[in-house]
């Protein structure tokens, strides 16, 4: 049976949903397994993604007599991932350093400065975590130094793509939208058992902080949590509670806290690079207690009051943009670059639309970052004025940019023609679920599915009054108690997104 017979016969499910599962890249049999039964039996082998084989050897050939360079990017998922794979080439007794560009000066990609190092240091393997994918000039760069270079990134893969061996989830044999830290951690396992015939077991017990840094990863980048995703945070869950982590203990301790996955990233996701030294991957590397502590105390009070000030500048924003159609083009300039993405995704909530933010890096380069609500591809725009940029890349709702500062009139220009011009997507798009009534069986499949981590968003038309009614028997989360204000028959629709937590009452018209 093929996987649509399989949802349909085995797991009862209704052709809609099962519609939905594809798109959102439950696509064969092992996918199904780790969605329904997500332990770490059914995370799907590191070898199935393509070029991961070409991958481990190329990295094996390099690790016991050679440096390796770890180009990283400067957030969470790379600080992570980069953590996990410096962790494992020591394991390999591999002579491996990494650095991770200062996005207000480097910006996120490979750049021809690394390049130059590790020709200069006679490095041979650079690999490319969490980025690497628009690198395209500086892979040709390093090919003619005779550098190889591997590109592990969980991004949207280019139109054009470097001359590299590039390993990516999109290109199939893993659920697509794991995060570059679980991309990392299956090259950990792949080069473990390749080396020393050891799996994931052997991690479980001996190496915990591998799970513990993808799970962080994966929560930190906002990746759909189910099927793989969903089966290494949970097991971090169990860890964390399990095992004694240096980090975690200093964080208890300042805090008052107990271990907590969440209440941590704040606080590592505010730090950012000095190039050769990211303080956020020298916490989770150290066992030194009195250095963890002597950093993270710094840092936690700084995040704490960066966090209030961005927040401020939130609310600012706010009252100076009573009604907003179409998009937000913001001028950050006096905000540092590495925060923008915070304010742009906070800005977006508010106003469902999409937000450009726009700050200045060291050089006086423009550097953006964009976040737009579901159903945009904002990544179809910067591919629709790449010839005004430097780099661009990421995901569809989260993506950034750099350009140089005389192109930035032409940028306001082609951001204005480009809304004028958008023709929002029909229904189909924007919403998981079109329902012009109320389907138990849909329901009850989207009500066991959201507690897998699988999200609907689900526009429901027609008989609102019976739709309202028979909603009220699930979990339901109405903070501005919609429900209870308006009445069914005076509204022409209603938009619900099922999570985890419940059905939350997101818009109504």
């Amino acid at each position: 049976m093929n996987v649509e017979q399989i949802l349909e016969n085995e797991y009862k499910l209704h052709p809609q949903i099962i519609k939905v599962l594809l798109k959102k890249g439950i696509s064969d049999l092992d996918l199904v397994k780790s969605l329904f039964q997500p332990t770490i039996e059914n995370l799907l082998p590191p070898r199935a993604i393509p070029n991961m084989e070409l991958a481990l050897k190329e990295i094996l050939k390099y690790a016991s007599k050679e440096t390796i360079l770890i180009w990283g990017h400067d957030d969470l998922d790379g600080t992570t991932s980069t953590a996990i794979l410096i962790k494992t080439l020591n394991m390999l007794e591999s002579n491996s350093i990494y650095y991770i560009p200062k996005r207000n000066s480097e910006g996120h990609k490979l750049n021809k400065f690394g390049v130059d190092y590790a020709y200069e240091n006679n490095i041979k393997l650079i690999i490319c975590v969490d980025t690497g994918l628009s690198s395209y000039e500086e892979v040709e760069y390093a090919n003619e130094k005779g550098i190889s270079v591997i590109i592990a990134d969980h991004h949207e893969l280019p139109q054009q793509l470097p001359n590299a061996i590039i390993v990516n989830p999109k290109m199939g044999g893993s659920f697509p939208h794991i995060s570059a830290s679980l991309l990392s951690l299956k090259i950990a396992i792949g080069l473990l058992n390749l080396k020393f015939k050891y799996d994931i077991n052997y991690i479980i017990s001996n190496m915990p902080e591998l799970i513990i840094y993808s799970a962080l990863g994966i929560i930190a980048d906002k990746v759909p949590m189910f099927s793989e995703n969903k089966i290494i945070v949970d097991l971090a869950k169990e860890l964390i509670n399990r095992y004694s982590f240096p980090l975690f203990k200093i964080f208890s301790m300042i805090t008052g806290q107990s271990p907590n996955l969440y209440s941590i990233i704040p606080t590592l996701s505010s730090i950012h690079s000095e190039g050769f030294r990211h303080i956020a991957v020298e916490l989770l590397l150290s066992n030194d207690e009195m250095f963890i502590e002597e950093h993270f105390i710094k840092i936690y009070k700084k995040t704490k009051d960066t966090l209030s000030k961005l927040d401020q500048e939130v609310i600012r924003i706010k009252n100076e943009n009573k009604r907003v159609k179409g998009y937000l083009l913001l001028d950050l300039r006096h905000i540092e670059p590495e925060y923008i993405g915070y304010i742009a995704g906070k800005i977006k909530e508010i106003y469902k639309v999409p937000v450009i933010a726009i700050s200045a890096d060291e050089i006086n380069k423009i550097v953006g970052e964009i976040r737009a609500p579901w159903g945009y591809n904002m990544l179809d725009f910067l591919n629709s004025i790449s010839d005004l940029l430097n780099s661009y890349g990421g995901h569809k709702l989260a993506c950034g940019f750099s350009m140089d500062v005389e192109n930035l009139y032409d940028f306001i220009e082609e951001v204005e023609r480009y809304f004028s011009n958008y023709k929002k997507q029909d229904d189909n798009e924007n919403y998981d679920l079109i329902l012009d009534k109320f389907d138990d069986e849909i329901i009850q499949n989207i009500d066991n599915l959201r507690k897998l981590g699988v999200r609907f968003r689900i526009l429901f038309k027609g008989n609102l009054k019976d739709i309202v009614s028979k909603i009220k028997y699930y979990p339901i989360i109405d903070p501005n108690q919609i429900l209870s204000i308006y009445a069914p028959e005076d509204l022409n629709y209603i938009v619900v997104l099922a999570m985890e937590d419940g059905f939350k009452i997101e818009e109504i018209g």
